[in-house]
């Protein structure tokens, strides 16, 4: 939040600058994020009145001016129209320098003396306007500099306020107190003299139907106001935080939300009430039902949304913005405040669905002080009479359960020893007094009486806690615990994790992070279906309602967005998917999902290789490096015959994706392939996309029941290499299990090391075959007869042809 640095000082009554002030929250309450000081101070430039205007003798559009700055009266030669004897304008005086670096001299105009200038508003650097002479209202005080008309040496400090002290922090009288408590002072402000006239009205009634949405409802009737501009000190201070003004009414409110916290809202009389009464009802929405609020969007509601009503219509979003056709216009005669309290959860859940945001809702989510609706209303009323003209006619409190002081037993003992220091009695007890909380008894243990405005203060600890902030932590000195020191036990599945990562990143790969949702439209998109997923029931956006069940959807979105800027990617995200159960909480997997796009560039020759577009081998010989290096080395690929983890089969290729399993067991660690061209083009993604897919719990137990000893070989090996031409309907691995089958114990190893599809629904396939024997080496003709015997089996089983 924005607060005014001046407006502070009022309320704290402290004597630091700016960036002390921020020195001293940052050190003890909360983090500064900034400090915005104005450099248009304007010196300088003061509030003149018009005593004399004339025409001058030399030009027709030009007036000769008699202005009264207070020490004296300056001629001055104006070319605007809109001024008038009696008018208070901006005036600056010869020697000041205006924005622009536009320094003000005595001057001759067309032969007539001019001292000084009278200022527009864009002249002086607050606005935009240059229709005429800048107007100042009737009570500025002549001579006074036009930095204080304006409140131009005010500093924006712009604090980040956690919601654990929203309820009270997101004002500027409770920031005070903060600073008040931090300088040993209490702050200058009668917020116990704010009570509310019992006074009734028979114009107004108000019934609240759910005492769980509303558990309090202040409504206040005022009559015979004049909507108009505010008064220059009130926009200024709604300017400084980063407010607009509107109107006076509107204004009004807003600031008594800036200096206590509690959102306000003003309807007007007439357009909600039948002429004699208004009746407002707080309910919770009909289904589809509408509103146009205050944006002028029109917004269909559900029944879990809270509604301010008359008996006809919806009145306003409660707590988050008002209708459109209910507010103050300039027309406006009679209005009808509210100071309220609304069920937090309720507040943010239909603005997250809603997808409306207000300086209003931002506070009610985070719970508010039914107390404090009282004094807010005091001071709007207060601040109405003064500025309004505005007449009170009377009040309508629904109050049903009145919340009260509590009372917090602390232990003396236990403080010292959890601050790990000693802090004197006489000081904890001024410094819980001086943040509003009273404090009784002695001895070791005394009572302390929390305000309600301290909705926080719940436990012992949280009143140790702001002893130790405000005492100071800088006093604690430093001291070592006693307690044995050992090494933390090692997370294995961590470790295990970090590894794969490692090996990834030096595979050429980049990690990437999501988010653990996508929306039912990316569900659909990715074949994976709706149904079984886990809703969230308070979305953070349309995009993420659902827990994910697969990583891959969020894959393709950054592939796509990475295609934008490169033609060919790597990319990574080791992250759970979440499967539901019949218990509460779903069932969480680990999964590694890879993502490849290679760009390809051949020669002629090459296109006509169908087999050379897809990058399917590319990521294959990912794999099997990456499953080298974490010690699984048997491991084969073989065509899908399951749901891949969890996932939809159809996200997969049909033909250009299989499963990956280890040798003996036939358990599936994973799967690799292209993804379908039709999931890829839900996705808009014009290229085509290989992955990969592994359960990381499965790759963890393979690989360290994998880990043996092999040692050395002792007796060379022989590296053969075959090729061959085979029909379309003939595998991979039917090669490969012919060729271990015919070379028996003396096969050590088989590699395909090329593979090309030709036109005429052909293949040729190229192997490395790598013979030996454990206990001797090899004679020439024992090689020979062992690759006799593969070709011809090869030749027998399979009617390939072997290319020699």
């Amino acid at each position: 939040m924005k607060y005014s640095y001046n407006w502070l000082k009022e309320i704290s009554a402290t004597e630091k600058s700016p960036k002390e002030l921020a020195q001293l929250l940052m050190l003890h309450a909360f983090e500064v994020e900034g400090i915005e000081e104005n450099e248009n101070k304007l010196d300088g430039v003061v509030v003149g009145e018009i005593l004399e205007i004339s025409k001058h003798p030399n030009a027709d559009k030009l007036q000769l001016v008699k202005v009264n700055i207070g020490k004296e009266i300056l001629n001055i030669v104006c070319g605007a129209n809109n001024i008038s004897v009696g008018d208070k304008v901006p005036v600056a005086t010869v020697g000041s320098i205006l924005p622009g670096n536009f320094k003000i001299k005595e001057s001759e105009i067309r032969g007539e003396k001019s001292y000084g200038m009278l200022c527009a508003e864009d002249e002086l650097g607050l606005g935009t306007s240059h229709a005429g002479i800048l107007l100042l209202e009737k009570e500025s005080e002549i001579g006074q500099p036009i930095s204080t008309v304006f409140d131009l040496d005010d500093a924006i400090i712009e604090i980040d306020i956690l919601a654990n002290r929203a309820h009270d922090a997101l004002s500027h009288v409770g920031m005070g107190r903060e600073i008040a408590a931090l300088e040993g002072n209490s702050i200058d402000y009668d917020y116990d003299g704010l009570v509310l006239s019992r006074k009734k009205t028979d114009k107004l009634s108000v019934k609240i139907e759910d005492k769980t949405i509303c558990t309090r409802y202040i409504g206040a009737v005022l009559e015979d106001i004049k909507v108009c501009d505010s008064p220059q000190w009130l926009k200024s201070r709604l300017q400084c935080c980063g407010i607009r003004p509107i109107n006076n009414i509107v204004d009004a409110t807003n600031y008594v939300m800036l200096e206590i916290g509690q959102p306000l809202h003003a309807f007007d009389f007439d357009k909600i009430s039948n002429g004699k009464k208004a009746e407002i009802i707080i309910r919770k929405a009909k289904k589809d039902e509408e509103i146009i609020i205050l944006d002028g969007t029109t917004k269909k509601l559900s029944n879990d949304d809270i509604v301010i009503a008359n008996p006809k219509n919806a009145l306003a979003l409660a707590g988050i913005m008002g209708g459109l056709d209910t507010g103050v216009s300039d027309q406006t005669k009679n209005i009808v405040l509210e100071a309220a309290t609304f069920d937090p959860a309720s507040i943010r859940k239909t603005r997250m669905n809603l997808g409306i945001s207000s300086d209003a809702a931002l506070r009610f989510e985070k719970d508010i002080d039914p107390n404090i609706a009282e004094k807010a209303m005091v001071r709007v009323i207060e601040i109405l009479e003064h500025i309004a003209e505005a007449k009170f006619v009377g009040s309508c409190d629904e109050y049903a359960s009145k919340k009260n002081t509590w009372e917090i037993k602390l232990d003396l003992a236990y403080l010292d020893k959890l601050l790990g220091t000693k802090v004197p009695f006489g000081e904890s007890k001024k410094i819980l007094s001086l943040l509003g909380i009273k404090v009784s008894g002695s001895g070791n243990v005394i009572k302390a009486q929390i305000p309600t405005f301290r909705l926080d203060l719940a436990t012992q600890e949280d009143l140790i806690e702001e002893i130790g902030r405000i005492y100071g932590y800088e006093k604690i000195l430093p001291q070592a615990p006693l307690v044995s020191a050992k090494a933390a036990p090692i997370n294995e599945k961590r470790v295990f994790t970090r590894a794969m990562k490692n090996i990834l990143v030096g595979l050429g790969f980049s990690e990437i992070y999501n988010y653990s949702f996508y929306s039912q439209k990316d569900a659909a998109a990715a074949e994976i279906g709706t149904i079984n997923h886990l809703e969230l029931e308070a979305p953070m956006n349309p995009e993420q309602t659902l827990l994910r069940q697969s990583l891959i959807p969020n894959i393709l979105k950054n592939v796509k967005e990475n295609l934008k800027n490169f033609k060919e990617l790597h990319i990574f995200e080791i992250g759970h998917i979440y499967l539901p159960t019949e218990k509460v909480l779903p069932t969480e997997k680990e999964i590694l999902v890879g993502a490849m796009v290679v760009e390809k560039k051949s020669s002629k020759s090459d296109k006509q290789d169908l087999r050379y577009q897809s990058s399917f081998f590319d990521a294959k010989a990912v794999i099997d490096k990456m499953l080298s290096q974490l010690g699984i080395i048997d491991h084969y690929y073989d065509v899908h015959q399951n749901n891949p983890v969890e996932s939809s089969k159809k996200i997969w290729h049909q033909t250009r994706s299989g499963e990956i399993k280890i040798t003996g067991s036939g358990i599936t660690i994973g799967y690799i392939g292209e993804i379908s061209p039709f999931v890829l083009e839900r996705f808009d993604v014009n290229a085509r996309v290989v992955a990969f897919e592994f359960d990381m719990e499965k790759v963890r137990e393979i690989s360290e029941a994998e880990r043996e000893y092999t040692p050395i070989r002792k007796h060379p090996i022989v590296t053969r290499d075959i090729s061959l031409l085979a029909q379309k309907d003939v595998r991979i691995d039917e090669i490969l299990m012919v060729i271990q089958s015919a070379g028996k114990d003396f096969v050590q190893d088989v590699d395909l090391f090329d593979a090309i599809d030709f036109a005429d629904d052909t293949s040729s396939f190229a192997f490395h075959i790598i013979l030996g024997a454990q206990e001797r080496t090899l004679t020439g003709k024992e090689i020979d007869d062992v690759m006799l015997s593969i070709t011809n089996k090869l030749e027998k089983d399979l009617n390939v042809k072997m290319r020699r």
